[in-house]
């Protein structure tokens, strides 16, 4: 056992103070230990080298914190918010997973080695010594945890924002005069596409300033439920906008389809052919 002041202190909570008050040390002799490919990385990215050792010993001092109350409730939340903007950081720099998790092992030698190399332990501290590796283990487990966790969001909000471009894409809206332009739609029309395609055509017409919008269905194979109370929607927002919505190519399959699930769109100019509508619109295709 050790003592402070007369106080007398377990394996655990020395090692808890040893590892706070030479955190820094600690956090440069991480520095020297990484790959020479993530060290290329931080000089490249421009960061100071003293700000990564003062980040980086945040977490060594939170180890420190969790040792000396013997579990990592205490730190928990801090070690969370560590991770979680030490993961938004590398993803910024480019930083893949694989590079963030290899650098645990390190800060897990760094731990030991200076245990090893700065204290002293008897027989009787065995179980200290479990308990240290156990909460040393729990708080970087943490960190990997929360590493992933926050990578595969990022990935998953990479993908949602790529799906949404995509489905904009899908949905063009071409300016053919002044006042008239059209929307083409090809294919199926999915939920997210059909989501897309109500909130991009508001927009996109309020940027242009077009007075009519013709939405062409000759690409498009069925119209269900979901489908049709959305081009009603987008027709009767269109409306309120200003801007008269024009229906084509509606086939007779779909029409037939559309009068058996009630939807009424009487009130719309339709047409059978994109042709037709143009014309009556004083637009000639050559």
């Amino acid at each position: 056992m050790n003592s402070i002041r007369g106080v007398e202190m377990s394996f655990v909570y020395s090692t808890g103070q040893l590892i706070m008050d030479n955190q820094l040390e600690l956090s440069r002799g991480i520095s020297k230990s990484l790959d020479a490919g993530y060290t290329t990385f931080l000089q490249e990215s421009n960061l100071e080298d003293e700000s990564v050792i003062q980040w980086r010993a945040q977490l060594l001092h939170n180890i420190g914190v969790a040792l000396i109350n013997s579990n990592i409730d205490s730190v928990t939340d801090k070690v969370t918010e560590w991770a979680r903007t030490t993961s938004i950081a590398a993803v910024s720099y480019g930083v893949s997973i694989d590079q963030l998790l290899m650098t645990i092992k390190f800060y897990r030698k760094a731990v030991w080695d200076y245990i090893k190399e700065n204290t002293t332990y008897q027989n009787e501290d065995r179980d200290d010594i479990l308990m240290i590796g156990q909460i040393t283990d729990s708080v970087l487990d943490l960190t990997s945890h929360i590493f992933g966790v926050t990578f595969v969001e990022h990935h998953k909000q990479t993908l949602n924002l790529a799906h949404k471009e995509r489905l904009a894409i899908s949905t063009p809206i071409v300016s053919l005069s002044q006042n008239i332009a059209i929307l083409p739609l090809i294919g199926e029309i999915e939920l997210d596409r059909a989501e897309i395609l109500l909130e991009s055509a508001l927009n996109k017409c309020a940027d242009l300033g077009n007075t009519v919008l013709i939405v062409d269905l000759s690409g498009v194979p069925i119209i269900d439920t979901f489908v049709a109370s959305k081009l009603f929607m987008l027709t009767s927002s269109l409306k309120l906008i200003g801007v008269t919505p024009v229906i084509t190519g509606i086939t007779p399959e779909i029409a037939v389809a559309m009068h058996s699930l009630g939807i009424d769109f009487k009130e719309i100019q339709t047409f059978s052919s994109l042709k037709q509508a143009l014309h009556i619109h004083g637009v000639y295709l050559n």
